[in-house]
């Protein structure tokens, strides 16, 4: 019987083996810009060098077309951290005055799942760093959804955090670590001029936010991670040191000078979050993601797309959009067919090793099988969009758009006329009918409207844009959180 134990012992040395050797769980960064155009980063054209950002690019795959749910921050950022429409839930705008009721909570409700709280089921750790715009009542807080928190949660912040008032404190976790310029007594006028920053260079919320990231990933990097980054740049207010403000003096528009000051500071610090992989030995199963919340502003180019933020042209709803995944993604590659934030979803969740299960009706897809051609065709049959008064649709090649509720259309191949030039809705009637048709279809399953910016929602919330008891410093001190 010898033999048979040498046989036993040579199939369990071979399973150890195969355990050891077993891939672990990848890690994710996601790098998540603020108001940035499709045309700011250096990889699509922009005047401003990225290399940082464009190392993402080149060492992984450059979604084209490449779209974000809403052409505003919340509603967009709610989307990416639950892989739905976000107006499946009722989460159609910004975060307002409004609401249909007083019991409304505005937010992602508790029981819809966010990334992180999917990923610690799955043995993660789970860090935000940056700004937050998804709820403002205390549960909702990222300091109760993530393991660790370092930002503020508000549509903005200043750059320098003692400039904002305190109902816009920066939070590490529970604590309020910023302190105000003016309750120290310190006159406006020494910190800022013109939107140049004179004062305490090592306060700049951009690399503060670079700067928990770096020991969070330090500080985790024996064990899976997620580590977010929403940083608020390049939205406004547009301030800068006067350092990077100085390194741009050739260009003469001031207030894109300050932007470009701004991207600069931003490329920089995905730099150093990259770096920190690189040296620590994490690069090769580290899944990178970057792109921005919406299209644009004023300042920031869009070009070749038509279009800003708050529109529902190309350049209000296509992004900046790319990732890299050194041991799963084939280096340089160009996607050229739809995908939307929402696919980042369930994309990070299977890649953790985790399931999609139907009750959770996700609307975003595993673009893995897409990357690795396992899988053909479109990841999408249609993409849809719908704020305020607008409303849009793609399927294919075409994208339907209405700017006045449905009144009146337009329809463009974005594929030949990216620019959205030539509208086609007379020269191809049935196409667009057959499209409006889809969306309306799509639109009656979307749960109404339940806050925002709308009188005509009913209840107006007093005490909006107030600080909250846990804005107070001793709140969390004093109960027993």
């Amino acid at each position: 019987m010898t033999w048979l134990y040498e046989i036993m012992n040579l199939r369990i040395w071979i399973f150890l083996v195969m355990l050891n050797s077993a891939p672990g769980k990848p890690n994710f960064v996601i790098f998540l810009a603020d108001d940035l155009g499709y045309g700011d980063v250096g990889y699509q054209g922009g005047n401003v060098p990225t290399p940082q950002i464009d190392s993402i690019a080149k060492k992984g795959v450059v979604f084209t077309d490449g779209y974000v749910s809403c052409p505003v921050c919340a509603p967009s950022r709610a989307g990416i951290l639950t892989g739905r429409y976000q107006q499946s839930f009722g989460f159609w705008d910004n975060i307002g005055p409004y609401r249909v009721s007083s019991e409304v909570k505005p937010g992602i409700p508790l029981d819809i799942p966010i990334l992180s709280e999917r990923l610690k089921e799955l043995g993660y750790i789970c860090g935000l760093f940056g700004k937050t715009h998804e709820g403002d009542s205390e549960e909702m807080m990222a300091f109760n959804r993530w393991d660790e928190f370092f930002g503020f949660n508000n549509g903005a912040s200043n750059y320098l955090p003692g400039m904002n008032h305190g109902h816009n404190p920066i939070f590490h976790n529970k604590k309020i670590i910023s302190r105000s310029y003016e309750d120290r007594g310190i006159n406006r006028d020494l910190i800022i001029k013109k939107g140049v920053l004179e004062i305490d260079r090592d306060q700049y919320l951009t690399d503060l936010i670079a700067d928990y990231a770096v020991s969070f990933i330090e500080g985790n990097h024996d064990r899976p991670f997620l580590c977010y980054l929403p940083f608020n740049a390049i939205h406004g207010p547009f301030q800068a040191h006067r350092e990077l403000y100085d390194k741009y003096k050739a260009e003469k528009n001031h207030q894109r000078r300050l932007n470009m000051a701004m991207l600069d500071s931003m490329d920089h610090n995905t730099g150093r979050v990259l770096k920190v992989l690189r040296k620590l030995g994490l690069e090769e199963d580290t899944f990178v993601i970057f792109l921005s919340d919406n299209g644009g502003h004023e300042a920031s180019p869009n070009l070749p797309l038509r279009g800003k933020k708050a529109t529902y042209w190309e350049g209000g709803l296509r992004v900046p959009f790319c990732m890299k995944w050194p041991n799963r993604i084939e280096p340089g590659q160009l996607y050229r067919r739809p995908v939307i934030s929402l696919d980042l979803f369930p994309t990070i969740v299977r890649a953790a090793g985790g399931s999609i299960d139907p009750s959770q009706k996700l609307d975003g897809v595993d673009l893995m099988p897409y990357l690795s051609n396992s899988e053909r065709g479109d990841p999408h049959r249609n993409l849809f969009w719908i704020w305020g008064s607008r409303r849009a649709i793609r399927a294919g090649d075409f994208k339907a758009m209405s700017q006045d509720n449905g009144k009146s259309w337009q329809l463009y191949n974005v594929k030949n006329d990216i620019s959205e030039q030539h509208d086609l809705a007379d020269k191809r009637a049935p196409k667009l009918e057959q499209l409006i048709k889809i969306f309306d279809a799509w639109e009656k399953e979307l749960v109404p409207q339940q806050w925002g910016w709308r009188k005509d929602l009913g209840h107006r919330d007093v005490n909006f844009g107030q600080s909250k008891p846990y804005h107070d410093p001793k709140y969390f001190n004093n109960s027993k959180n």
